[in-house]
């Protein structure tokens, strides 16, 4: 028998931690308060990955509903884009180069965190029914965020460099935290697509008329952002959080993404209420019937339920767009949190860059490490190194390092460039081996 991973949260500790989860406050984001907010919060889901995987009892998600923190959850994605789009951008103004962007990084990886937290809960009814109304503010954030990944995937994003100044680092970090959590995001919707049941009937108008969730499904669809080309022309697939090489046999399989991304839309064209809230004009007809050429063997081998998929889209194309059904009349309900931000700080956003700017480009090197030290427990050291300084590279070259020297640890892409960069590094690495071995 596997031994149980040993928890992460004491069963005590869970309760106190959810009850003294609150929404973030703009101003204070990066302070010291916020970041123990921050770790308490990815303690929770951790925690929360654990007792899914293990299947246990669920004390988290439990908590959750039962002390209504779930809409907290939306509350802090939404917060953190806020401030992406409106203050981070006035704060590298006054400073364009900074030393470190690891407080800005945490920040922005907090929203991360959130829908991620938010990915784990809604797998269950129970949650999707627990968000009510703020399945509206969620949908919102969701269509958001797949529109982004879809802009972006379209730009080559540029491999790590040595070059790149901490501002640029920091661009680059940030459109990797888009690109997850544009991922995450599908894997949303098709779970509030699943559990349409539990949510208002406005929940359902949002995702067929004001979003046009099917739409944006199918442009995924179309364009395949879970897939590209890596150097020398080997393919990429995004799976398990991470670019990997596919080869061989492995290219045809489907990735997590693109296997959601299929099944999300089937739930909903196939769900009997499409044809009250979706307009199949001749516009969506001639949009979703271009996935017909994506239906292959090999695909439907993998995922049987689309074979009902094919034949919706097969009957689609023999027949004309049929007329539109008298949509029910629903009270609109306008989602609040985004406008409640914007309204409140509409006129202090260069007050609240001002006010951040010192503190999120802090240059006391006492003051990051505290705030490190204060991490080591949630994150491991490995990955805290990366969030300052970036992946690690090799160097001698300056590509990226997955190898390490195994007396100093230093970064190398490969043998080559160790052998190569020898005559340098051998004195360095027998000072830092022989430092490490006394204890100095």
């Amino acid at each position: 028998m596997t031994q149980a991973v040993q928890d992460i949260l004491l069963p005590g500790v869970v309760e106190l931690y959810v009850k003294t989860t609150e929404p973030s406050d703009i101003t204070e984001l990066g302070s010291p308060s916020w970041f123990d907010a921050h770790e308490r919060l990815q303690k929770l889901h951790q925690q929360a990955i654990l007792e899914a995987r293990e299947l246990r009892e669920e004390s988290v998600k439990e908590m959750m509903i039962s002390h209504n923190k779930i809409p907290i959850l939306v509350h802090e994605a939404i917060c953190i884009s806020v401030w992406r789009e409106k203050v981070l951008p006035l704060l590298l103004k006054i400073t364009p180069e900074p030393n470190s962007v690891f407080i800005p990084y945490m920040v922005l990886f907090h929203e991360a965190t959130a829908i991620e937290f938010m990915e784990t809960l809604v797998y269950h009814s129970e949650c999707c029914e627990a968000l009510g109304e703020n399945s509206l503010e969620l949908l919102d954030y969701c269509s958001s965020a797949i529109i982004r990944l879809l802009a972006q995937s379209e730009r080559e994003v540029p491999e790590p460099s040595q070059t790149l100044n901490a501002s640029q680092d920091l661009g680059q970090k940030e459109m990797t935290l888009a690109f997850n959590i544009g991922i995450k995001c599908i894997s949303i919707i098709g779970c509030i697509a699943q559990h349409l049941d539990s949510l208002p009937l406005s929940a359902t108008s949002h995702m067929f008329v004001n979003h046009d969730i099917p739409l944006l499904l199918a442009n995924i669809i179309e364009q395949k952002p879970w897939i590209k080309d890596g150097p020398s022309g080997k393919t990429l697939k995004f799976e398990d959080c991470k670019w990997q090489e596919i080869k061989g046999e492995d290219n045809m399989k489907v990735t997590r993404a693109e296997a959601q991304t299929w099944l999300a839309l089937r739930q909903l064209l196939l769900d009997p209420r499409c044809p009250a809230h979706y307009d199949i004009n001749e516009y969506h007809k001639n949009q979703l019937l271009k996935l017909q050429c994506f239906l292959h063997d090999t695909l439907l081998d993998q995922l049987s339920p689309l074979v009902e998929l094919k034949y919706w889209l097969a009957k689609l194309a023999s027949s004309h767009p049929p007329p539109i059904t008298r949509r029910p009349l629903l009270l609109e309900v306008v989602p609040q949190i985004k406008q409640r931000l914007l309204e409140k700080n509409s006129k202090r956003w260069k007050k609240i860059a001002a006010r951040q700017a010192e503190a999120m480009f802090c240059e006391k090197e006492t003051h990051i490490k505290a705030i490190m030290k204060s991490l080591n427990e949630t994150y491991d050291l490995d990955t805290l190194e990366a969030l300052v300084l970036g992946p690690p590279v090799c160097v001698a070259c300056g590509k990226p390092a997955p190898k390490k020297c195994s007396q100093c640890k230093a970064p190398y892409c490969g043998r080559e460039c160790q052998v190569k960069d020898w005559s340098k590094h051998k004195t360095p690495c027998g000072l830092v081996s022989s430092h490490h071995k006394t204890g100095d």
